[in-house]
C-alpha cells in the first residue's frame, strides 16, 4: 500500500523545510483523503513554521474526525499560532460545553482570554482549572499573570504547600514553572530577596530540561557576519524583490518587540505578524545555513532564476496569508531576527529594519526572571544570556554598517518615558500613520511598566553572577 505521506516524510528527512511546506500545500490543495492523518500533517506544518498549512490541515482534520476532541485542539493550536485568539477561544468554549470538568481546557481558555486582554475572565478560567486540579502548575502560572498576590493570601500558601509537598511528582519544567510563579508572588508582596532566590531555582530547573550550545551559536554568528560582507551585498543589490511593505523588528526578548509591532500596526493598512512566526526562515531554506558557500551554491543552482527574489516573493505572499488581509506594511518581529537580517535585507532590498536596544543589566535580569513557554534555551544561565546578547549586538552592528539608512535604532527606555514620541519616530521611518501609532502607544503605555527602568536592582546580590557574565562578554564595565 502506497503511503500518501511518503513524499512529505522524505522532505522532512532531508530537513528541506521549504520542500515540506510545498508538499503540505500540495496535499491540502488536493483535499487528500487522509482521515485522522491530517493531525500528523498539522503537526509537521507547525514544526516547519507553515502555520497557514497547519490551520488548513486542522480544518480538514475537524471535517474528517469531527467527534474527536483532539481534532479541535489542533484547530485551537493553529489559530493561536496565527494570533487569532478570539476564534481559538470560541472553539475552546464549545469544547468546554462538552467537557466542563477538563482542567486543561479551562487553562487554555484562560490563556486565550489573557491574549485578548480580558484579564478578569482569564482569572476565572484559571481558577476553575485549579479547582479541578490544584496541582496544575500551568494554571497557577496563568493565574499569577492575572492577579497581584497579597502577603498571607491563600494563593501564596497553596503555592508554597505545592513546592514543599508535591514537587517529587513534577518534571523539571513543572518545578521551574512553579518556582517562577512563586518568584512573581514574592515580588508582588515586596519580598524581593526571596523572589530572586526563586528565580535562580526556576532557571536551574528549566535548564535541566533544555540544552543550548552557546559555542555553536557564536560560530554561526561569525559565519553569518563573514557571509554578508559589503562586497556580497553590493553584488546582489538588484537581485532581491523591490517591495516597500516589509519591516523587520530586531529585538532580544523582554525589549518590547511585540509592543512596538502592535503600536505600528494601529494603521488600518498595516499588519503585524506574531513574534513566534518562522515565515522568513521557512522561505529562506534554499539559502542553507547562510554561509557564503551555501548562498553561492543556491544562486548557481537556480540556473538563472532570481533565487534571492524568489525567497522575498514567497515570504511576502505567505506573510499576507498569515495576516489574513492585504497590507501596505508587514511588520515582522520574529524571534532571532538578528540572525535572519542579512538574508532579509538582501532578498528584500527596500525593507526597513527597526532595532530595539535596552540597558544590558535590566535586559539580562528581565530575561533571566522570565520562564518562556516557547523554546529559548539560552535564557536560564548567566553566561548563556550574556554571550547570546553579545552576539546579538555584533550582528546588529554589522547590519547597521552594510544596510546604511535602512536601520532605525530605538531605546526601550524611551518606550516608558515618552511612548508617543518614539511611536511617531518609528511610524514615520517605515511610512505608517504616525497619529494612529502615537494614540496606540498611549493606550498601551501601562503594559510595559511592570518591566521598568532599573528592574535589575530588585535582584540584589542574586544579580552578581549576571553582572559578572555581562562584564566577561564586554557588555558592561564593572568597577
Amino acid at each position: 500500500m502506497i503511503d500518501p505521506l511518503s513524499d512529505l516524510h522524505e522532505a522532512r528527512r532531508r530537513e528541506d523545510l521549504l520542500g515540506v511546506s510545498n508538499e503540505l500545500r500540495r496535499l491540502i490543495a488536493a483535499d487528500a483523503q487522509l482521515g485522522s492523518q491530517w493531525g500528523d500533517v498539522a503537526g509537521i506544518a507547525m514544526q516547519v513554521g507553515d502555520e497557514i498549512a497547519c490551520l488548513k490541515a486542522a480544518e480538514l482534520l475537524t471535517r474528517a474526525s469531527p467527534n474527536y476532541p483532539q481534532s479541535w485542539l489542533w484547530l485551537v493550536t493553529a489559530l493561536t499560532g496565527l494570533g487569532r485568539h478570539q476564534q481559538a477561544l470560541e472553539v475552546i468554549e464549545r469544547l468546554i460545553a462538552q467537557q466542563p470538568n477538563d482542567p486543561a481546557l479551562q487553562r487554555r481558555a484562560g490563556r486565550a482570554l489573557l491574549e485578548l486582554g480580558r484579564t478578569n475572565l482569564a482569572e476565572l478560567s484559571f481558577r476553575r482549572a485549579i479547582s479541578l486540579d490544584r496541582f496544575d502548575v500551568l494554571a497557577w502560572e496563568g493565574l499569577a499573570e492575572c492577579i497581584t498576590f497579597e502577603s498571607g493570601s491563600a494563593e501564596l500558601a497553596a503555592l508554597e504547600e505545592m513546592r514543599l509537598q508535591n514537587t517529587a511528582n513534577m518534571s523539571s519544567t513543572e518545578r521551574g514553572a512553579l518556582a517562577y510563579t512563586l518568584a512573581k508572588a514574592y515580588r508582588d508582596v515586596g519580598e524581593t530577596a526571596v523572589a530572586a532566590m526563586r528565580v535562580a531555582e526556576g532557571a536551574a530547573f528549566c535548564r535541566d530540561d533544555t540544552a543550548f550550545d552557546t559555542d555553536l551559536h557564536e560560530t554561526s554568528v561569525k559565519a553569518i557576519i563573514a557571509s554578508y560582507e559589503p562586497q556580497f551585498v553590493d553584488k546582489h543589490e538588484d537581485a532581491g524583490v523591490i517591495d516597500g511593505r516589509p519591516v523587520l523588528v530586531i529585538a532580544p526578548p523582554c525589549a518590547g518587540a511585540d509592543w512596538l509591532s502592535e503600536v505600528l500596526a494601529a494603521d488600518d493598512e498595516a499588519g503585524a505578524l506574531q513574534r513566534g512566526n518562522g515565515l522568513f526562515w521557512l522561505n529562506a531554506t534554499p539559502l542553507g545555513d547562510q554561509t557564503l558557500s551555501e548562498i553561492s551554491e543556491a544562486i548557481e543552482a537556480g540556473w538563472g532564476r532570481n533565487v534571492l527574489g524568489d525567497v522575498g516573493k514567497r515570504y511576502l505572499s505567505q506573510a499576507e496569508e498569515a495576516l489574513g488581509h492585504a497590507a501596505k506594511r508587514i511588520i515582522d518581529p520574529t524571534s532571532l531576527s538578528e540572525m535572519a537580517a542579512g538574508a532579509y535585507g538582501v532578498c528584500l532590498p527596500a525593507a526597513r529594519i527597526i532595532r530595539i536596544v535596552r540597558d544590558p543589566r535590566d535586559l539580562a535580569w528581565s530575561i533571566y526572571k522570565t520562564r518562556f513557554r516557547k523554546a529559548r534555551h539560552w535564557t536560564y544561565h548567566p553566561d548563556d544570556i550574556a554571550r547570546v546578547l553579545a552576539c546579538h549586538n555584533q550582528l546588529c552592528a554589522h547590519w547597521e554598517t552594510i544596510f546604511p539608512g535602512r536601520v532605525l535604532t530605538v531605546r526601550y527606555e524611551d518606550f516608558l518615558s515618552d511612548p508617543q514620541a518614539v511611536a511617531r519616530q518609528a511610524a514615520q521611518f517605515i511610512g505608517v500613520d504616525a497619529d494612529a501609532a502615537a494614540a496606540e502607544a498611549w493606550l498601551r503605555s501601562e503594559t510595559l511598566k511592570t518591566d521598568a527602568i532599573g528592574v535589575h536592582k530588585e535582584a540584589g546580590e542574586r544579580f552578581e553572577p549576571l553582572e559578572a557574565a555581562l562584564a566577561r562578554a564586554g557588555l558592561i564595565e564593572v568597577g
